[in-house]
């Protein structure tokens, strides 16, 4: 009995350490950026800049990566339509934007 209860123990182990080596060489999973934050960032800018109230949409699951650029579609009261193009100023979640 005992010598079975060792084996067991040894290939306890040895699964552990694969696992632990496994999840080691694994990369992170990306940061996904905040982008109803921003919604509401150019909401604001809208409404102190313009004095024009705008509902914005923003993709959503964009990832935190320096340089990358997507695009917001803000909606006047009117029904007109801006496009905002977002850049990703760093990886941490800072972003510049503007009308285009």
């Amino acid at each position: 009995m005992p010598l079975i209860h060792g084996r067991l123990l040894a290939a306890g182990t040895l699964v552990a350490a694969s696992l632990a080596l496994s999840a080691c060489g694994s990369s992170p999973s990306p940061t996904i950026l905040n982008t109803e934050k921003i919604e509401r960032a150019i909401e604001h800018s809208s409404l102190a800049q313009r004095g024009k109230q705008a509902h914005v949409t923003c993709p959503s699951g964009v990832h935190q990566n320096k340089g990358l650029a997507f695009s917001c579609t803000g909606v006047l009261g009117s029904g007109s339509a801006t496009r905002f193009v977002v850049t990703e100023l760093d990886g941490s979640g800072h972003v510049h934007y503007e009308a285009r």
